[in-house]
């Protein structure tokens, strides 16, 4: 069969636009297929689906040679119809493969980066992937330098002085950002996307920061006068008491629900609810539920990987408009939620994480600049 012609002809039945004389030609080519003689066709899924719908008719009907005969014009009528339609799904399946899997390089979307700006307590920005590596800026006596693997680290004097004046610095990373910050008190701090962090030069009077958005903390333990020194994680509604330990705080206002994993130690979430390793909080509507779960696929991000299994598709979306720094646009269609699976890495380009969602057969995507559009 020539393809090209069977494509062409099936886009204008797809579209009612075909002529009878090529309505007859689908008819001619369905029976010219079953001439193993005349057979030029290549498309194996038309074989499968004609077996098929020829084995389900014969279980259904066993005529005499005669009966078949007359009736065999209109099974294979129904059958082209079937057949007609089969290809109507795996055609435009195909189509929508090639959105993605054809898409030119330069059309694709890049994976985010490690990208932030500093602000200083005097208003002065640094871009943060602008600049070299070693020392930016002396605040208040503390020195702020960038490492050679990019990290922002802020080193204190031997003695702080507890009367200085206290003063704040933010680290911001865009969409399509990630950053590490070794704070004063030796905390590490990676930021996820779409995130900031607001923090004191110095914890020599109290040890507290404001996130908005996603962090993963792993909290020095300090002690002074033989008592453990609380560290302090405050999010819109939400307020953590940390006393040394490793978890991740998800507080993007476009999220239902504040969620706090705890990996290792303990944390106190608003002076009411304990977290032990392994569990979460999710704050909504003052409301705070806490459920079990596995730590590490909350912290996928921080580790390089989009973990999809267990996550609800709409959110997935969200990090993945965060991450590449695109606008996702639902059709009317579009699923609210879906199940997926598996786990793929943020280093890739983003045709490839669509693909992959692809797969389940029921969400399509479309790249049109920095948009994605989401249809069944």
């Amino acid at each position: 069969m020539e393809e090209e012609k069977f494509r062409q002809i099936l886009d204008r039945y797809i579209a009612g636009e075909a002529t009878p004389e090529e309505e007859a030609w689908l008819e001619s080519a369905y029976i010219n297929w079953n001439s193993k003689e005349q057979n030029t066709y290549s498309e194996s899924f038309l074989k499968e689906g004609t077996d098929k719908i020829w084995e389900t008719v014969s279980k259904h009907t066993k005529p005499s040679r005669k009966i078949s005969k007359l009736l065999f014009p209109l099974l294979s009528a129904a059958a082209l119809i079937i057949i007609t339609m089969v290809s109507i799904l795996i055609y435009k399946q195909n189509q929508r493969k090639t959105d993605l899997t054809n898409i030119p390089a330069f059309k694709d979307i890049k994976p985010g980066k490690d990208r932030a700006v500093l602000v200083l307590a005097n208003g002065i920005k640094i871009n943060l992937d602008e600049i070299n590596s070693g020392h930016l800026a002396d605040q208040t006596g503390v020195s702020i330098s960038k490492t050679a693997d990019g990290q922002i680290v802020y080193t204190v004097p031997a003695q702080e002085n507890e009367a200085a004046e206290m003063q704040y610095n933010t680290i911001v990373t865009p969409a399509g950002g990630q950053y590490q910050v070794n704070l004063p008190d030796g905390t590490k701090v990676w930021l996820n996307a779409s995130s900031s962090l607001t923090f004191p030069t110095s914890f020599a009077a109290k040890r507290s920061v404001t996130l908005k958005g996603e962090a993963y903390f792993e909290v020095s333990k300090i002690s002074a006068g033989g008592k453990r020194i609380p560290f302090y994680v405050e999010s819109t509604h939400q307020k953590i008491e940390v006393l040394g330990t490793h978890f991740n705080v998800n507080a993007y206002p476009d999220e239902s629900a504040t969620k706090t994993t705890l990996l290792e130690g303990s944390v106190q979430i608003n002076s009411k609810v304990l977290l032990k390793p392994g569990e979460q909080s999710r704050l909504q509507d003052e409301s705070i539920k806490v459920i079990a779960v596995n730590a590490e696929d909350y912290i996928d991000w921080k580790n390089g990987d989009f973990i999809l299994e267990h996550n609800d598709f709409r959110s997935v979306m969200r990090k993945i408009a965060r991450w590449y720094d695109v606008e996702v646009i639902y059709g009317d269609d579009a699923p609210k939620k879906l199940n997926l699976g598996g786990w793929i890495s943020r280093s890739k380009n983003i045709s490839s994480v669509l693909q992959l969602m692809e797969q389940t057969g029921k969400v399509h995507f479309k790249i049109e600049g920095r948009r994605i559009t989401v249809t069944k």
